[in-house]
């Protein structure tokens, strides 16, 4: 036990005092978090100064240490990769503060946006100046392995139901499956991620899961021929069969049709938005917006599911062309020929269930909530290891 402990420790270590802030977030959350009802969106209490602090500590120690470092690396990927465009997203999404519904919330959640972006690039730093490519990879499983550990535990204190145990990271191990799943030797917490992913129950995550599977074409495995072969029968099968009774029987499984009446009230949310839009067409303030439409509506929702909504709704027409622009820049980086092979499949495999969790669920362009922090913490990565592929020499 006390070789793991220290093992535990060692690895944590190795992502600085930036990454031990970055990996206590989960225990932050599990101790002082509390349910409130979804109209107290804004309210200040304990529990809210508590993650108001977390912030500006985040803040301050991340923006210290990267004026601190000597290193060119967070400078290289805050401003050569496609991280710039979510850089200035969130800049103008403080800006959004002048037209804002609520300025104060909107001025918070801009900031508290920046601080963990900052911080993430100052963990990124340390570790591509510090460490090996397969230890941070590995600093990456640890991350991932504590927030769900802490997930099944807020979960355990109100129900022991495996069904619902299992549920409880559908965020953060479904956004990490591959990366776990290409592991070449694999321990307990890569397969922990894994079963979680297999049955976090998130529509959604299965979508991108599937569409991630094509990243084994990328990989290095003498097995590869036998792996072409399945995705041509399983093409041929799906073609003979229907696509649609496939996606009934799959990914549809537990809905009546395949629509978008079908998506849990998305379609509702979608509709307000291009309402919104239309008539706002600089939006309604970062994330302010999207309650109070939403309540406005009669809607029960906080966040509208959909990262060109969060961006449309709450900074308009410009807000959706800067999401856009980051998203399809991250895509096209990650099929780049400067990420190291090694670790292409993985990336990319990630990448397509981080993007399917921003088209259907609560992730980038709004606040940090739901998907928002592991696909944060994906996509920088992506970018830092381009810029490891691309600078490696200097």
């Amino acid at each position: 036990m006390k070789k793991y402990i220290e093992s535990f420790k060692q690895l944590a270590g190795a992502g600085g005092i930036c990454g031990v802030l970055l990996i206590i977030r989960p225990l932050i959350y599990f101790l002082f978090s509390r349910k409130r009802d979804l109209n107290a969106y804004s309210s200040v209490d304990a529990s809210a100064l508590i993650f108001i602090l977390y912030a500006f500590i985040c803040f301050f120690i991340a923006f210290k240490t990267l004026n601190k470092e000597k290193s060119s690396f967070s400078k290289l990927l805050m401003t050569s990769t496609p991280l710039i465009w979510f850089i200035i997203y969130t800049i103008y999404g403080a800006i959004s503060m002048i037209w804002s519904v609520n300025f104060a919330l909107t001025g918070f959640r801009a900031f508290e946006c920046m601080a963990m972006i900052l911080l993430i690039v100052a963990v990124m730093q340390r570790l591509f100046t510090t460490c090996s490519l397969e230890k941070i990879i590995d600093w990456t499983i640890l991350f991932v392995t504590v927030d769900i550990v802490f997930s099944l535990a807020r979960t355990i204190q109100w129900t022991t139901n495996i069904g619902v145990l299992v549920e409880s990271s559908q965020m953060m191990s479904t956004v990490f499956f591959f990366m776990a799943l290409y592991y070449p030797r694999k321990k307990w917490y890569h397969y922990l991620i894994i079963i979680m992913a297999i049955f976090s129950g998130s529509t959604v995550a299965y979508i991108g899961m599937a569409a991630g599977s094509i990243s084994i074409l990328w990989r290095k495995t003498k097995f590869k021929p036998i792996i072409l072969l399945g995705v041509m029968l399983a093409t041929f099968a799906i073609c003979v069969i229907g696509p649609e009774k496939v996606l009934k029987e799959t990914v549809f499984h537990d809905k009546k049709t395949i629509s978008i009446e079908e998506t849990s009230g998305r379609d509702h949310l979608m509709e307000v938005t291009i309402e919104t839009v239309e008539n706002f067409p600089l939006g309604l303030g970062f994330f302010a917006g999207e309650p109070a439409i939403f309540y406005a509506k009669g809607l029960s929702a906080i966040n509208a599911h959909n990262s060109l909504f969060s961006a449309g709704i709450g900074l308009g027409y410009p807000g959706i062309i800067i999401m856009i622009l980051f998203l399809a820049g991250v895509g096209f980086t990650v099929f780049s020929k400067k990420i190291p092979p090694h670790y292409k499949a993985s990336l990319m495999g990630c990448f397509f269930v981080g993007f399917t969790h921003c088209m259907g669920n609560p992730a980038l362009g709004s606040r940090v909530y739901g998907a928002w922090l592991p696909i944060t913490y994906l996509f920088i990565l992506i970018c830092s290891f381009y810029v490891y592929g691309k600078y490696k020499s200097n």
